[in-house]
This record gives C-alpha cells, structure tokens and sequence, in this order.
C-alpha cells in the first residue's frame, strides 16, 4: 500500500479528508489516518460523537506521504 494521501492544512475532519482524496475508497484513508496517528505526525484535536465530528490536525509533515 503505496498511497500518497494529500492532508489538508489546519484541523480538519474525516470527512474533509475522505473528500480530498476521491481517487483512494473511504477504507485506505481511514488506514492511513490510524498510521500518521500511530506515527505522531497527525493528533486528534477534538473527540468526535453522533452529533459532532471528530477533528485532526498535521503536526509534523513526514517524509513521502
């Protein structure tokens, strides 16, 4: 998995980045948001519930993705 996934500036939702990235299905962003997570490049900036999103922001650009 090979993907490059383009992240949006500022804090952002999962929806923003689903829809920033049409060509990749909702399941490889997903993936992808959970690595640069785990990798402390992206932090979760506010919990999201049934009525509110959740929100993330870039913290660190890494290198080729």
């Amino acid at each position: 998995m090979n993907e490059t996934i383009n992240w949006p500036s500022g804090e952002f939702t999962l929806q923003t980045l689903v829809s920033l990235n049409p060509a990749f299905p909702q399941t490889v962003v997903r993936k992808k948001l959970s690595a640069a997570i785990a990798a402390k490049t992206i932090v979760q900036t506010r919990k999201g519930d049934g009525k509110i999103q959740g929100a993330f922001q870039v913290v660190k650009v890494a290198g080729g993705n």
